[in-house]
């Protein structure tokens, strides 16, 4: 009898939890409805995420299109999944800015929670690399800027991205040049005392202290918004090249490179591109996060200063037309330049690109 009742407690302790968590996802929803199609017509499917699809979808009210993220409450009950929706939810949330996406409304019902964003119809970022093969200079730069100040204002909030990658970019219109950055999923709350712990991202973007997670998911290396510094450096290595400066044979020879940062310039595709570039890479592509540049010196960098001012000019001139909640960048905290040892074979040339974006 005994072992019964046990299995009953275990049982509705089961339950008690599945209550806690539905409770949890109600909490997260600004409406909830019975069926998601009282509010939009949803439409085709735009992308996968790991537990969810984006979908177009028109709001029957309005008319407007949105982008809205689809999970099912179900993969919810998940602890794991379902902080990371929290986390996802609370960041959206309090972002506002002109290179972010904005966050509508979250919708639920008692099967699917819906993420409604703006709809960014433009393509990603990574499909225009493709295209174009890469990008010159006097494009790379107003382009690199936006996504700079985007990052800057997040880490301004203590936010790290931490899926910093041609894909999680998107342009608003087809043909424009104005971007946005996308994709909270796995962003984190930084602070001092409480570093960002966990591997996350993708192979080719992470930063080697997050790989220390790859090789130990105990006991790796605590880290922070350095991370995203990494990531950006690859961005822009990819962005003016179309190639990918870590390329292994298999992902273990990758992420050993990227673990040494073991790169090179190859003739071919960096012919013409300044030093000063390829000195800003460099200055990010650095193994130890503290050797890193901060992002204020990266907003003061002689490649990308001039552009991030015209940058900011822009914005401050959308800001007077949209009543922002919250102000735009704020400056990073400014830290003295660290003297940077670096080793001859990172960052040297060499003739011939054999890791094309495709």
């Amino acid at each position: 009898g005994a072992r019964r009742k046990g299995g009953l407690m275990a049982a509705l302790d089961g339950v008690d939890l599945e209550m806690a968590q539905t409770q949890r996802i109600k909490k997260l929803a600004d409406v909830i409805v019975t069926d998601v199609a009282d509010l939009y017509k949803m439409g085709v499917e735009l992308g996968r995420g790991r537990f969810s699809v984006v979908k177009s979808a028109v709001h029957r009210v309005e008319g407007e299109s949105y982008a809205v993220k689809e999970v099912m409450n179900e993969t919810l009950h998940d602890e794991e999944n379902l902080e990371a929706l929290e986390t996802e939810i609370n960041i959206l949330r309090q972002l506002r800015h002109p290179h972010i996406v904005a966050l509508k409304e979250v919708v639920a019902t008692s099967t699917y929670t819906y993420i409604v964003m703006e709809l960014l119809s433009g393509g990603e970022l990574f499909n225009r690399i493709v295209e174009k093969g890469s990008f010159p200079e006097t494009e790379a730069k107003p382009l690199f800027a936006q996504i700079i100040l985007s990052m800057d204002y997040l880490h301004g909030l203590n936010i790290v991205h931490r899926d910093v990658k041609p894909e999680n970019i998107l342009y608003i219109t087809e043909g424009g040049v104005d971007i946005k950055l996308i994709d909270f999923g796995y962003a984190g709350v930084w602070a001092a005392d409480k570093q960002l712990t966990g591997l996350c991202g993708t192979p080719d973007y992470v930063a080697p202290e997050v790989l220390t997670w790859y090789e130990d998911e105990e006991n790796g290396t605590e880290y922070g918004k350095g991370s995203d510094l990494w990531s950006l450096g690859v961005l822009l290595y990819v962005i003016l090249s179309g190639c990918s400066p870590f390329c292994g044979d298999d992902e273990e020879e990758l992420l050993k490179l990227v673990s040494q940062a073991k790169y090179v310039f190859y003739e071919n595709e960096w012919q013409g591109i300044s030093n000063e570039a390829k000195d800003l890479i460099r200055k990010l592509l650095v193994v130890d996060p503290l050797q890193r540049l901060t992002m204020a010196e990266v907003i003061a960098h002689p490649w990308l200063s001039e552009s991030v001012a015209k940058c900011r000019a822009v914005m401050a001139e959308k800001q007077k037309t949209m009543s922002m909640s919250s102000n735009g960048a704020r400056p990073a905290a400014t830290t003295a330049a660290p003297q940077r040892a670096r080793s001859p074979s990172n960052g040297e040339v060499r003739t011939g690109c054999t890791c094309v974006i495709v």
